[in-house]
């Protein structure tokens, strides 16, 4: 029998052959999808709502753990040179971590999470440049971000710091679900 006529070998990686990674319905998941969580960004349980109901459904599709990370907002001077003291940011970490009590609260008592092994992270920084951190720290398989601001301080907050959305497309070093 010649070389030519011997059936190929099968490469583990390859979808479609034996042993390549498959979603829980049995379709296999392309070679490039990293292994490791679908990681949503999330800062209020009111505004997250489709977005985070997108990162459930890719998690349960991929068969992935979800990584929901808050990012903590850092007062922003309006003064440029200005340094807030201790007690300031005292008050900003007190704030924080009543948001962040609240979100979690509501991620615990929503029916969104059921049946989907889930961690909430914190960090404190850009938004952004944070998820994206996390995302190739971890290894995610996709990062899910809203797209839609409600209200004028976080307009403010956008022209401030531009969009999240796109600042997380445009890095591109994970694949990226946009929400509105």
């Amino acid at each position: 029998m010649s070389a030519a006529a011997e059936p190929p070998v099968a490469r583990a990686t390859e979808p479609g052959r034996p042993g390549a990674a498959q979603t829980p319905a049995g379709i296999p998941i392309p070679p490039d999808v990293r292994s490791g969580p679908v990681v949503i960004g999330v800062d209020e349980f009111a505004t997250c709502g489709r977005p985070l109901r997108a990162a459930v459904f890719m998690s349960r599709a991929l068969g992935r753990d979800l990584l929901l990370v808050h990012v903590r907002r850092r007062a922003m001077p309006m003064v440029e040179g200005y340094v807030p003291i201790p007690e300031e940011m005292g008050i900003n970490d007190q704030a924080e971590d009543a948001v962040e009590a609240d979100l979690v609260a509501s991620l615990k008592s929503s029916d969104d999470l059921s049946g989907v092994p889930w961690q909430l992270i914190s960090a404190t920084g850009e938004a952004a440049a944070e998820i994206i951190r996390v995302a190739v720290e971890r290894e995610a398989a996709l990062v899910v971000v809203g797209k839609k601001h409600k209200g004028f301080a976080e307009v403010l907050h956008r022209i401030a710091s531009g969009s999240v959305s796109r600042a997380v497309v445009s890095a591109q070093k994970v694949p990226v679900l946009v929400v509105p």
